[in-house]
């Protein structure tokens, strides 16, 4: 049972890193970009353009709730239109509009952007504010579903690794039914006969829970070296929080106390139907 074990705790832990991963990803970036907004400015004159971005960034900046505002340069823009637009037709055939990006402090209520909308209003006429969550809400739509897929495979691999002491146990019972007639016949009782039981699982489900461990742990610190290779930004943020390092190695503990009720219960059930 400690090799079935720490099969079933790897994959568990497998399962649970995935999940904290997406739960620290979303969570940070919930929070990041539910701050952070973006004003569009519309010209086909790039002179005007320019100018109408200094212009709206100075305005900006230092205002109450506002954290930076960031004024985002024509090579970035292009640059990040290049992979779909290529870089001939920019500016040439397809004017490109300027950036800017404001931070708030917090996240900012349905009033204070409509107290942004009319403060850019009298500076430029034809920007326009787009909030990150609005185009990024199929993303977190995504993150959500993959949390709950990755919290069902945690729930399935528990339940198989009940169902896994629950048939070790009663196998142990049909083996030595004879001997725990003799413990009985000497006084034991059922309860003594189900510590035995649960000693002798909970030392299994441990030895298979430190294996599982640390092959999960081997896992973890070979794919961290790779996603750390990544182009930055892609995957970089794919890291175990700092929490899920003190809850991962709490799972096997967990399931060694639930491997041992479960056998006390499948224990002091069969006992009862066989005597």
């Amino acid at each position: 049972m400690p090799w079935v074990i720490a099969i079933m705790m790897f994959l568990t832990l497998l399962a649970a890193a995935v999940g904290l991963i997406l739960v620290d990803a979303a969570r940070e970036g919930s929070d990041d970009l539910a701050s952070r907004v973006t004003i569009q400015i519309i010209e086909a004159d790039p002179i005007a353009r320019t100018a109408q971005r200094s212009k709206l960034a100075q305005a900006l900046s230092g205002q109450s709730g506002i954290a930076s505002v960031n004024a985002i340069s024509d090579a970035e823009v292009r640059e990040l239109l290049e992979p779909w637009l290529g870089g001939g037709v920019i500016d040439t055939d397809i004017p490109v509009p300027a950036l800017v990006d404001v931070t708030f402090a917090a996240p900012p209520s349905a009033a204070q952007l409509d107290a942004l909308r009319q403060r850019i209003k009298p500076l430029v006429s034809n920007a326009r504010l787009d909030r990150h969550t609005a185009w990024l809400a199929p993303y977190f739509q995504l993150m959500r579903a993959l949390l709950w897929l990755a919290g069902g495979v945690v729930l399935l691999l528990l339940m198989a690794t009940s169902a896994t002491v629950i048939l070790a146990v009663r196998s142990a019972l049909n083996t030595h039914r004879e001997t725990i007639g003799i413990m009985h016949m000497l006084g034991g009782t059922d309860l003594q006969v189900a510590r035995l039981f649960q000693r002798r699982v909970a030392l299994d489900c441990l030895m298979g829970g430190v294996i599982g461990l640390a092959a999960a742990t081997a896992v973890f610190w070979l794919l961290a070296g790779r996603i750390a290779a990544v182009e930055p930004g892609v995957m970089s943020a794919a890291a175990i929080p700092w929490f899920g390092w003190v809850v991962l190695p709490f799972i096997p503990v967990a399931v060694t106390g639930l491997a041992m009720l479960m056998a006390k219960w499948t224990v002091i059930s069969a006992l009862r139907r066989m005597l």
